[in-house]
């Protein structure tokens, strides 16, 4: 049986076109010929629960300013990654999330990148 998408109800803050793609107890979210969120919740590492926004260095400050509820992404010490996190365990994940959608619906230059998965989604 497959899991349900956790956070399904952000789904009516999406703008109409985006393509959701079920991985391993993850939803990639594409939007745009981007690969924009993925949400996650599962149980292994929860700490890396929530919505996982795809960016770029330079624009952390500026989303984490915008959105305070956003951390940065830590996997490990070894592991450098440009990714941010909406932790679901924050207490504004819920209002945090749909401005983070709607940053997403008005396609937001800091969220979103371009790969070749993403651009193979709308061809």
């Amino acid at each position: 049986m497959k899991k349900p998408m956790p956070f399904d109800f952000l789904l009516d803050y999406l703008p109409a076109g985006v393509i959701v793609k079920p991985a391993v107890g993850m939803f990639y979210i594409y939007f745009d010929r981007k690969i924009v969120l993925i949400f996650r919740q599962v149980g292994k590492n929860p700490q890396h629960n929530g919505i996982w926004i795809s960016t770029k260095r330079e624009d952390h400050a500026s989303l984490k300013a915008e959105i305070s509820a956003i951390t940065d992404f830590v996997l490990d010490e070894a592991f450098d990654t440009a990714w941010l996190l909406l932790s679901n365990n924050n207490d504004d994940f819920e209002s945090a999330a749909i401005q983070l959608c709607e940053m997403v619906s008005r396609k937001d230059k800091r969220i979103g990148k371009v790969t070749p998965k993403s651009i193979a989604m709308f061809e």
